[in-house]
């Protein structure tokens, strides 16, 4: 059983570069770094022999009587307080171990103590949180990714909670992929992994593997090559399924031990992996009740380009049925382009956002004018008025729904770009009504900046609405009242496995047209049902995904 919670542990965090697994010995390395960064970092030495210098000769020209104890804790006093700075991280920018070739890259001859300097400088301008960085000499550690996951605060909430969970890495070409074309290597399937570690398919990708293989929401994966998720033993074992469920690249084959839903009986499939294109608008509907015409939308990520044009062709869609209620589905939703998110904002409210501020954008305490990266003027973003260009024609006019409400359904997975979705249409008194559970929890975005082929997130701005608020680092909470801050009006209903997702019988979605129909939350919600008809009708859990929840992106 002790390998098994391993297992959950890296299957839900793969790629995150938040691995509790390593954690104890990444804390032993940063210890033993820190101890030997005085004597180790050739960037900081000279200043630190300069300080020390400074100091003996004031301690020579003053001739004072102390003791040499005295003028050591005087001198280590010196340097503690001595402002630490570094070079500028463009000096070490495109400086690499291993030099991409080709006329499109900059890359230069280097070591990974380049790559590292580039991490430590980088982070010290932009990063939120940048007084909180631990010191790590750049030579102690030789993957520049292993040096990344250290320059990150260890600081918690005011909860007990990391304050930074959302430091990752990505390959720069497959982030490339993934956020130009929706293009990434696996089975097309996406799982959940509940709270009782067992996995289940929440839905999958048209025209994949997965899809070829009938794997419907709900059915449970048991199993891979032959080793069964509960029956972990050895590391071994562990790396095996890790593997199989995240493949490196197209043609892999792997066996997989699944049961469908509503059946006992045990099948063995194989699934081959592939590109696959991800759908970020996964369905649009509409639904007639109470004599109104409903619309329902799914969208599963804002970091997909094509989510723009997509979005628009759905809303366009919903129009043309002339529905008057909109309940916009993001329970898989993790977040992504802060664009995308303002032009779904700018479709949903209409006129009401014309002119008004979607997000404002605090930087650290370096950057109160001009933002790190750019060196841009700090400004309010705006709902936009027309298409960005993502991926519809930049400029073109927006269709308008020119509602006063949304509803939408949400999960623990509602994150980041999401969340920045519900708090800017609360802050120009659109009404939103939550459907599902408290979402993740994340006002904070980055912009992705590539060193020598590694795109690198790191928490740079908070987010706020246009009344100021954006303290909901414990996500927005479906409550009876709505109190303008974290608290919003809603039902509190757990994810349903048991139907397919647009099914109005699904529970989060039956909840939603309940509560339109009667503007209240119906009796099987708050709290949730105890006396549940099936194994699947309320679960709750992490959804696993190839990838880590894009954030809350800007470029």
């Amino acid at each position: 059983m002790r390998f098994f919670t391993l297992f959950v542990l890296i299957f839900v965090l793969s790629g995150c570069n938040n691995d509790p697994v390593e954690k104890m010995d990444k804390e032993t390395e940063t210890q033993k770094t820190q101890d030997t960064t005085d004597t180790n970092d050739p960037v900081e030495k000279t200043d630190k022999e300069t300080e020390t210098q400074k100091t003996q000769d004031t301690t020579d020209t003053q001739k004072t009587t102390n003791t040499q104890e005295t003028t050591n804790t005087q001198e280590t006093s010196a340097l503690d307080e001595k402002k630490r700075e570094y070079l500028d991280s463009q000096y070490f920018a495109n400086t690499c171990r291993i030099p991409r070739q080709g006329s499109q890259y900059l890359d230069l001859p280097g070591t990974y103590v380049d790559e590292n300097n580039w991490i430590r400088s980088w982070s010290h301008e932009t990063y939120l949180w940048y007084k909180e960085l631990p010191d790590i000499d750049p030579a102690s550690i030789p993957d520049p990714i292993d040096y990344f996951e250290l320059m990150v605060t260890n600081e918690k909430t005011q909860n007990g909670m990391l304050k930074d969970r959302f430091h990752f890495t990505m390959d720069t070409e497959e982030l490339k992929q993934l956020s130009e074309f929706g293009v990434s290597v696996g089975y097309g399937a996406n799982a959940q992994q509940l709270d009782n570690g067992r996995l289940f398919v929440t839905y999958t990708e048209p025209n994949s593997p997965a899809g070829y293989a009938n794997l419907s929401r709900g059915t449970e994966i048991i199993a891979v090559n032959d080793i069964y998720l509960d029956r972990i033993n050895t590391l071994k074992e562990l790396d095996t399924i890790n593997a199989a469920l995240f493949p490196t690249s197209a043609g892999q084959t792997h066996r997989f031990t699944i049961k469908k839903p509503n059946s006992d009986i045990v099948e063995e499939i194989k699934l081959t992996s592939s590109a696959i294109t991800e759908i970020p608008v996964h369905l649009t509907k509409t639904f007639e009740a109470s004599g109104k015409n409903i619309g329902y939308l799914m969208l599963n990520s804002f970091s997909i380009e094509a989510a723009e044009i997509q979005l628009i062709n759905a809303v366009n869609q919903l129009i043309s049925q002339q529905v008057s209620e909109l309940i916009l589905d993001l329970r898989y939703n993790g977040g992504g382009f802060l664009g995308i998110s303002g032009v779904l904002g700018t479709m949903i409210a209409g006129n009401q956002a014309s002119g008004k501020i979607f997000e404002l954008m605090e930087f650290n305490d370096k950057h109160t004018r001009y933002d790190p990266i750019f060196n841009s003027p700090i400004e309010p973003l705006l709902f936009p008025e027309t298409a960005m260009g993502f991926s519809a024609t930049i400029g073109a006019p927006l269709p308008k729904l020119n509602l006063s409400r949304v509803i939408i359904i949400s999960t623990n997975n509602t994150a980041s770009a999401s969340e920045a979705l519900i708090n800017s249409l609360r802050g120009i008194d659109t009404e939103v009504i939550l459907i599902g559970g408290a979402t993740h929890g994340k006002p904070y975005g980055f912009y992705p900046a590539d060193n020598c082929g590694i795109s690198y997130f790191t928490i740079q701005f908070k987010g706020s609405n246009a009344k100021g608020f954006g303290d909901y680092s414990d996500g927005f909470i479906p409550s009876l009242i709505d109190n303008n801050k974290d608290r919003v009006k809603g039902c509190v209903v757990a994810d349903d496995l048991t139907q397919p997702l647009g099914d109005r019988n699904e529970k989060m979605l039956e909840t939603a047209l309940y509560y339109i129909a009667n503007d209240s939350c119906s009796s099987e919600t708050n709290p949730l049902r105890s006396d549940a008809t099936h194994r699947l009708s309320s679960v709750r859990g992490e959804v696993i995904r190839r990838h880590p929840a894009a954030g809350i992106m800007l470029r």
